[in-house]
């Protein structure tokens, strides 16, 4: 009996497990994302259980291009960036296999199907079956009578065996032939062009016909059909350049003993290190049964929740919370948007496993309170800014209550808040993630209540028990985090940072939210017509030069008229044909006028949808104006961001930009005031060095990209031009978040020769800012952490990564967190001093936007002067550093006229 010795491609089982659990990812109780390990596990046990190898390998791609982009560079073009929480996992599941004692394979020039081909022409004989665990077909052309296709087809438990007849059932030609068709058809999925026009059935037909390319070639006008001849000679080149693309290597030279391969019992001791250290206890229980050591994966908890049915009950509630003196709070809505919402019930919580829930609409309960009873008694405790509240993202409390007349004070803990300060790099810190982490709980899901799909239920329809106990959990579990996550902040020196700025940032944030700006529903009329005029301008002026009508939007008809009509060579090729993305067409510029005015096109047509069209339909009903809401928990950086709409993606330097600022107003007799930070990473990026060159800059009052770009250019100041001082504003900031010559490259649209040059021009200007690099990063390399001025931490692992681009890019953010990250302290801190001086001085000023470097304030005419010295103070006084900071500030009737 033949012995089986299986092959896996290794990135493509991790692609497999990431796409399956994408939309439901698994977080262990470090934050970290171990879902593509999980799933790998999942997949390979399962392998090997179903499967039985004799040997066994795992072929990983190398971290690095291989030869077939030095044969085309375009090849694989098309493909998305690996995603940062995927990469460190791969390294994780290289330690798996190191722990299980399973064989793992990485050639530096190779790709892992070419591991693949070489171990199968190697191995593969009369009493050794090879299996490709694989699902690309490029694999096929390794298929023969000992030699088979192990594909996985759903999920990450279902799996196909395909053999020779198998691949003439799929494809209609023998595995031998796989190379030639593929040469004609191309694969979208690696970039790989083929022939133009030449499809699946073409292609089929083809090689059926003559059986290889040179044949197809040699007997061209043999083939019928005009357009697929011209297409066949006017891509030869291409077909035997893909032909060289997709044929896998089967002579590669590593030193593997099969011997060494054989699969053998894992090593126990290992295998449990590796699993209990990513909390994969359900992988653990299935490889060791009867192992009592392995812990259950959940806690039980022991629950006294209460529905408050009577006024005495709630009364009663309310003492204990005053002897108590801090409680948790949370809210059920019928709306996510919280000033667009019905307040159905108010949960609180002051002791683990305990709460209350207060209803207040709903069905016809069996409770004897109304709801204007239940809020006024509850107004007094919440108002109280002595008495300690505790939330999961607080700021939407404190607005659906301030849509009830109340206004909630003593916002004194958010664990959302703190697991991301705790965290930043971790991407969710919602209740759910939070539970799991640090109390191994599984809360009630939403879903859970209400139920999916059609048969879904509002949330004033479920039943008051089921309702009681789902929210009286989200108070529970919030109040028992804060025990937890209050010690950990103290643990981390983040005590600070937390209740002097994040905390006292939630009243300031949920405050310009209610407050709002307003815009011109009049004037975005106007210019949504004055861009659909703008389009269809473009739109003729595109069908003149082509001399025919086509549906612009088609990438179809698009393409045919770029590739087909007017000869253009394309530069990506999908599953459906050629691609025509706004990356195609920049690549096109200059090859054709048409290129020019489809840009314009796809920038008129992605205005109108994202702010013309929709702006004006987020305004409030209720205010005529937009409410924007503001997150803290989501940019690593400490950066704020928003959503809602995402005011802060306008268009900065463009004229339609300014346009869209131009809707944006004040309210009659005040006007719009902006203060914005001028340079303020720059000078951050002097003040966190302390090179000589930068300081005197900005100590001077001199332009540091004149300075820059007269020592990079080798010119005199006064010698400057326009584009050298572009080109240096360029190099000043690419440089300071870390950017390679590739990238600064890139940005500067010069060679990275030049862009090299650039750098190493830069560091001698300013040999200061170099040494800052390198302590940075030797300090992330020592405590795997970089942290701003305030103490804000931002976790790196990555950094002392074995895989280069996984470290350069780890680096990146060790040199530019301490500088983004004092930024947005800074600009926090700023909020919070003019929000206390609006307050103090009774003024009726508000801050009403923050986007980037920039606040912006609704000011009445009869405050200018003393709102304008008393921002600009506070914003250039809020950190003291060795060089001045400088706050620009404009005024107008419209934001576009204050910026």
């Amino acid at each position: 009996m033949k012995k089986r010795f299986f092959v896996i491609d290794g990135h493509a089982l991790c692609y497999r497990a990431h796409y399956s659990f994408i939309n439901n990812p698994l977080i262990n109780s470090k934050g970290q994302n171990t879902s593509v390990i999980f799933g790998f596990a999942r997949m390979l046990f399962r392998l090997i259980s179903d499967q039985k190898p004799d040997y066994l390998v795992v072929a990983f791609d190398p971290p690095r291009k291989t030869f077939r982009f030095r044969l085309y560079p375009e090849y694989k073009a098309n493909r998305l960036k690996m995603p940062e929480d995927m990469r460190y996992q791969i390294e994780e599941i290289k330690n798996m296999l190191q722990a299980l004692g399973i064989t793992q394979i990485e050639d530096p020039d190779h790709e892992a199907d070419d591991v693949l081909g070489s171990i199968a022409k190697r191995y593969s004989r009369n009493d050794i079956e090879v299996i490709l665990v694989t699902g690309d077909k490029d694999a096929y052309q390794l298929v023969d009578d000992n030699v088979k296709i192990y594909a996985n087809t759903k999920g990450i438990t279902e799996y196909e065996e395909l053999d020779a007849a198998s691949v003439m059932d799929k494809l209609g030609i023998y595995p031998c032939q796989v190379v030639d068709y593929m040469a004609l058809m191309g694969d979208s999925s690696d970039n790989i062009p083929g022939v133009m026009g030449v499809g699946k059935k073409n292609a089929q037909k083809l090689i059926s016909e003559f059986g290889t390319l040179e044949c197809i070639y040699e007997h061209i006008d043999d083939i019928k059909g005009k357009k697929i001849k011209e297409s066949i000679l006017r891509d030869k080149e291409m077909a035997f350049l893909s032909r060289e693309l997709v044929t896998i290597k089967t002579d590669l030279d590593f030193k593997v003993e099969i011997e060494k391969t054989k699969l053998r019992e894992f090593d126990a001791i290992r295998t449990k290190d590796f699993f209990n250290r990513l909390e994969m206890r359900s992988i653990l229980k299935e490889l060791f049964p009867d192992d009592e050591s392995i812990l259950s994966e959940k806690k039980e908890r022991k629950k006294d929740y209460k529905i408050i049915r009577t006024e005495q009950e709630l009364k009663k509630a309310i003492a204990l919370i005053k002897t108590k003196g801090e409680f948790s709070i949370d809210t059920e809505t019928t709306s996510v948007n919280p000033t667009d919402t019905v307040l159905v019930g108010i949960s609180l919580s002051i002791k683990e496993n305990e709460g209350w829930y207060i209803p207040i609409c709903g069905q016809k309960y069996d409770v004897n309170i109304d709801k204007k009873l239940s809020l006024h008694l509850l107004k007094p405790i919440i108002e109280n800014p002595d008495i300690k509240k505790i939330g999961q993202n607080i700021k939407f409390d404190i607005l659906v209550l301030k849509n009830e007349g109340i206004e909630l004070k003593g916002a004194y803990f958010d664990t959302m808040i703190a697991s991301y300060l705790l965290d930043p790099s971790v991407r969710r810190h919602n209740l759910d993630a939070l539970a799991l982490k640090y109390l191994e709980y599984e809360t009630i899901s939403y879903e859970d209540l209400v139920g999916k799909g059609k048969k879904s239920l509002s949330i004033t329809d479920v039943p008051l028990e089921s309702l009681s106990d789902y929210a009286i959990e989200d108070a529970d579990i919030t109040y028992s985090l804060y025990k937890i996550l209050k010690n950990k902040i103290k643990e981390e020196q983040l005590e600070e940072l937390m209740y002097d700025v994040e905390m006292l940032l939630i009243d300031i944030l949920s405050l310009m939210e209610w407050n709002g700006v307003k815009i011109d529903l009049k004037y975005f009329k106007e210019l949504s017509k004055e861009n659909q005029k703008l389009l269809n301008n473009v739109e003729e002026k595109i069908f003149q030069i082509v001399g025919e009508r086509f549906n612009i939007n088609s990438t179809k008809e698009l393409s045919g008229v770029l590739f087909d009509k007017l000869g253009l060579n394309p530069v990506k090729k999908t599953k459906t044909g050629f691609s025509t993305d706004i990356r195609v067409l920049e690549a096109l510029k200059g090859k054709h006028e048409i290129i020019d005015y489809l840009i314009s096109y796809r920038t008129l047509n992605k205005l109108k949808s994202t702010y013309t069209d929709s702006l004006p339909q987020l305004a409030s009903k209720k205010t005529g104006r937009i409410h924007t809401s503001y997150n803290q928990t989501v940019v690593a950086t400490g950066r704020l961001s928003s959503s809602n709409p995402n005011l802060q993606n306008i268009p900065i330097r463009d004229e339609f930009g300014k346009k869209i600022r131009k809707a944006f107003i004040a309210e009659e007799g005040c006007l719009l005031m902006s203060a914005d930070y001028s340079q303020i990473e720059l000078r951050l990026a002097a003040h966190l060095s302390q090179d000589d060159n930068m300081l005197r800059a900005f100590r001077d009052g001199l332009d540091i990209h004149n300075i820059t770009a007269s020592s990079v250019f080798q010119v005199n100041d006064d010698a400057v031009t326009t584009d050298m001082r572009r080109q240096a504003k360029i190099i000043n900031f690419a440089t300071i978040y870390g950017v390679s010559p590739y990238g600064l490259s890139q940005q500067a649209d010069i060679s990275v020769k030049e862009a090299a040059e650039f750098i190493k021009k830069y560091f001698e200007i300013y040999p200061g800012f170099k040494n800052y690099i390198e302590e940075k990063k030797a300090f992330a390399r020592e405590h795997g952490y970089v942290s701003t001025i305030l103490g804000r931490k931002r976790p790196i692992p990555a950094i002392n990564s074995e895989n280069t681009a996984i470290r350069e890019s780890a680096e990146r953010i060790a040199i530019n967190t301490p500088i983004q990250g004092t930024s947005a302290d800074l600009i926090k801190l700023a909020m919070i001093n003019i929000q206390k001086r609006i307050c103090q001085l009774n003024y009726k000023s508000k801050m009403i936007l923050q986007v980037h470097d920039e606040l912006v304030f609704e000011v009445p005419v009869s405050e200018k002067s003393e709102i304008e010295t008393m921002v600009k103070n506070e914003m250039e006084g809020a950190i003291d550093l060795s060089i001045p900071i400088v706050v620009d500030i404009g005024w107008g009737k419209t934001w576009a006229d204050a910026h």
